[in-house]
């Protein structure tokens, strides 16, 4: 009997503390541009290392694909989706860009107005990347995107030859700076502020 009562004042105890941020943080990444599987796989086991859980798909090249995707895509419950394009390069740099899509008015919404609900919460993951690479975000038009229902980003990421770690961490650190707003903005919103007065 004591035993059941141990557990469960365990299970109480380790329900009642905050999860660790990103251990269970679980993002889509989709492959943009030429696909070198060794770079993918280094980049994925990065992310994956860090404690992220990592769905990855091919960005597709046709509308009938793209709807087959996002259909798939947002059946899995994710933070966010990333579009990236990995390029061999000498140095560590991006390109970092947001849905131009404007938000829709109604219930039901066409594909193309789907991004523009997230439209915020894109533009602060952006800007979030960009900044870890001193670079701006770009509005432009992403077929990816289209029909994706979180907030999404395209990330042309430069990785250096000899020493991809630095750009994947520089990307990483990015995205870890919106999950920490994001979950500290959640916390304050349910009236969990950090500087409560005694």
């Amino acid at each position: 009997m004591s035993r059941i009562l141990l557990c469960f004042t365990l299970l109480f105890l380790l329900s009642c503390t905050e999860p660790c941020l990103c251990a269970a943080e679980h993002i889509i990444v989709s492959r943009a541009g030429v696909k070198d599987d060794s770079m993918w796989n280094a980049f994925k086991r990065h992310l994956t290392g860090k404690g992220l859980t990592v769905s990855v798909y091919d960005s597709p090249e046709s509308m009938e694909k793209q709807v087959e995707t996002a259909n798939r895509v947002n059946r899995e419950k994710a933070v966010f989706m990333l579009v990236v394009e990995l390029v061999p390069s000498e140095r560590s740099d991006a390109f970092v860009a947001v849905s131009d899509a404007r938000k829709g008015k109604g219930l039901i919404l066409n594909a193309d107005e789907v991004p523009g609900s997230y439209i915020a919460q894109s533009m602060e993951l952006g800007s979030s990347i960009a900044a870890q690479f001193q670079r701006k975000v770009k509005p432009v038009s992403l077929f990816a995107l289209l029909g994706i229902d979180m907030p999404g980003v395209f990330v042309r990421l430069e990785v250096p030859k000899g020493k991809p770690a630095e750009a994947f961490d520089k990307l990483y650190d990015g995205m870890l700076n919106y999950m920490k707003r994001g979950n500290k903005n959640e916390r304050e919103l349910k009236g969990e502020r950090r500087n409560t007065p005694p």
